[in-house]
């Protein structure tokens, strides 16, 4: 018995290789990663060149209002949107990185770490805004003590609306 054993190459007009897995052919998986560097590496270059740079205009624009137009309120509602979004913005910002990170799970723990982090500084603000009320109604107390009546109703600084 005698065997014969032919070996074809089938790579010299193509433009395969020879050598398993050297091809330039990607898997999902590999693409996929790729997308996710991208995503990195934009989400990346917006926060570190592209924001700094619009929250400082912005900034900018908003605290200079009322000595251009003298429209304190308007610098207030101004001042108070940019706040807002500042936030919305980092809110986005906290749930891509999280989906960047970990995929779906990731954008849900990042977007409540967030919601967990405003909620502490909407925390921190109120005790700020009852610290100082507390030393005002202290002082109030002491202004009464040496008039030796109320000054609050005489200034009108403690109206019941207020």
């Amino acid at each position: 018995m005698a065997y014969d054993i032919f070996i074809h190459d089938d790579t010299r007009n193509t433009k395969k290789s020879p050598i398993a897995g050297s091809g330039t052919a990607t898997s999902d998986i590999t693409k996929g990663e790729n997308l996710r560097l991208g995503a990195a590496k934009g989400l990346v270059a917006v926060n570190s060149y592209i924001k700094p740079f619009v929250d400082q205009m912005a900034t900018q624009y908003v605290t200079t209002i009322s000595l251009r137009t003298g429209a304190q309120e308007q610098e207030e509602r101004m001042s108070f949107t940019l706040q807002a979004g500042q936030k919305v913005y980092g809110f986005f910002t906290s749930i891509a990185t999280g989906a960047i990170v970990g995929g779906l799970p990731g954008a849900i723990i990042g977007g409540v770490l967030n919601l967990i982090t405003m909620g502490i500084d909407y925390s921190n603000k109120q005790e700020k805004i009852n610290l100082q009320r507390s030393v005002e109604n202290v002082g109030l107390r002491y202004l009464n003590n040496r008039a030796g009546g109320s000054v609050a109703s005489f200034s009108g600084s403690r109206l019941k609306n207020q």
